[in-house]
């Protein structure tokens, strides 16, 4: 019995201190304070993509394209994850090429405080990759540009995901 409680408070001990460790903390602001930090976020670099991007251009400008990372790019990303944790302003883009090579495109924009996330599926054609939810057993399409602000990015190798954000609970990464 006794072993049973050591093991037991060890392995919470370890799991806290795994899960500290992957928690990238932008900031710690109440909803009020989020939103003066939104209204004063700053220039952002996010939705500069032309209606017409190939994978040529996407590599061009060094976006993550989704499919084969390159060592180069698992790089990026992580340091685009050190600049959060070490508050350093940053900015990276994801983007994925439909079946008819239409891109859609994630961005994330980090000023110090703050992750903006910009997702936009405007340019997709078939529609294939817009979000939604489940209502009433149908499913309901949303917007094509999908944008928060978030003030966490948790790290870890089953999903990776932003969270303390303004509109969603969770938001991907």
């Amino acid at each position: 019995m006794f072993k049973t409680i050591i093991s037991f408070i060890l392995l919470v001990g370890i799991s806290y201190s795994f899960d500290h460790i992957m928690i990238a903390e932008a900031s710690g602001f109440t909803k009020e304070m989020l939103v003066k930090e939104i209204e004063n976020y700053g220039k952002k670099e996010t939705n500069m993509v032309p209606a017409s991007y190939s994978k040529k251009d996407a590599k061009k400008n060094g976006d993550i394209i989704h499919k084969h990372r390159t060592a180069k790019e698992n790089k990026r990303i992580k340091q685009f994850v050190n600049n959060v944790i070490n508050k350093n302003p940053d900015f990276i883009r994801f983007v994925e090429f439909t079946s008819k090579g239409d891109p859609v495109i994630t961005e994330y924009q980090f000023n110090g405080k703050l992750i903006y996330y910009r997702f936009d599926s405007s340019r997709d054609r078939t529609d294939q990759y817009r979000k939604g939810t489940f209502a009433m057993s149908k499913f309901v399409t949303g917007p094509k540009v999908l944008e928060d602000y978030c003030q966490k990015l948790v790290i870890n190798s089953k999903m990776s995901y932003l969270t303390n954000c303004y509109h969603f609970d969770k938001v991907e990464f």
